[in-house]
């Protein structure tokens, strides 16, 4: 759930921001930088450049989420123009005349076990950098996910995190882990040489809302399925008593 109140325009050069749009008929997302803040525009620069930006049409919607410690800010914008020399790194928003302060509560998690796909984000360009690891998550909400790796993790870290779901459809995501636990094994389950696996608790820091309903939709169906599968497997143990 989100709590929301009225915010100020208060937005500073070098804030991050993600902007939303529809391109070709799928949720697209553009991680930015604040480069300049004006009276009726707010200029963006991406860390590098992404050719989906050259097909964004002049005064086309976009939502503007702006990261805020424990928060953020919320505004419907358009597109503008590109900027520069370059149509696929920077470019220009319509300022929005109000923005919305957006609280996160907290989020019941749901135990599943999905693949993720996560790297470090580094902190000075804020992009993923290093090799991608793979585990699987333990339980994942709207709001978050807990997973198990032997891939070292700090409390604090950002992290890229990619969920393929059926088909071609991947949500990706980046979050701070907030709790990291080693996780207790047998010896014999120990490989010399291999890190003890840690369990991470990872809080989402931008993640759109229409990948916030996929996964309620996801684990939704999830237990639907669980649900259908104690019936049958109940129903199977009962038909010979019956028959006897």
């Amino acid at each position: 759930m989100i709590d929301t109140e009225f915010a100020d325009n208060g937005l500073e050069i070098q804030d991050h921001a993600l902007v939303e749009a529809e391109i070709a008929g799928r949720s697209t997302a553009f991680r930015a930088v604040i480069v300049r803040v004006c009276e009726t525009e707010l200029w963006l620069g991406l860390a590098s450049p992404d050719r989906r930006l050259e097909t964004m049409r002049q005064n086309q919607p976009v939502r503007l989420t702006v990261a805020r410690d424990g928060a953020a800010l919320l505004g419907r914008s358009s597109f503008l123009r590109p900027l520069g020399g370059s149509k696929s790194r920077v470019f220009a928003i319509a300022r929005p005349i109000v923005l919305e302060r957006a609280q996160r509560r907290g989020y019941v998690r749901y135990p599943i076990d999905l693949p993720i796909h996560f790297r470090h984000i580094d902190p000075d360009t804020w992009e993923p950098r290093g090799k991608v690891a793979t585990t699987v998550t333990k339980n994942l909400s709207p709001g978050g996910l807990l997973f198990v790796s032997d891939v070292p993790v700090s409390v604090g870290e950002d992290l890229d995190l990619t969920l393929p779901l059926s088909g071609w459809h991947r949500l990706s995501m980046s979050g701070v882990v907030k709790r990291v636990e080693f996780v207790t094994l047998g010896n014999d389950s120990l490989q010399p040489g291999r890190p003890a696996p840690t369990e991470a608790a990872v809080k989402f820091t931008r993640i759109t809302t229409l990948d916030q309903d996929r996964i309620v939709r996801l684990i939704l169906l999830t237990e639907h399925r669980r649900r259908e599968y104690a019936l049958a497997h109940q129903q199977a143990q009962i038909q010979p008593v019956r028959d006897s």
